[in-house]
């Protein structure tokens, strides 16, 4: 009798731990989730608060006759006039 109540508490013991790391293993992938979704409503909302016509960041380069800094890819005034 001693040794079949030792073996059901074995097995309530294994139950319960094998439970615990289902739920701990779901509870992480919900957090990865809600942390996935924050960050694309962050990438969302930035990209909605930007104004429509904001100028975009370009890459300079100095002129080689004047050495004034312009846009890369575009003529200086000097070269116009």
């Amino acid at each position: 009798m001693l040794s079949l109540v030792k073996i059901l508490f074995t097995v309530a013991v294994v139950y319960l731990v094998w439970v615990g790391f289902k739920y701990r293993r779901r509870i992480s992938e919900i957090s990865k989730h809600v942390m996935e979704e924050k960050a694309r409503a962050a990438r969302a909302a930035e990209t909605a608060a930007r104004k429509p016509g904001t100028p975009v960041a370009q890459d300079l380069v100095p002129c080689p006759r004047c050495g004034s800094y312009i846009a890369a890819g575009t003529r200086c005034a000097c070269e116009k006039a």
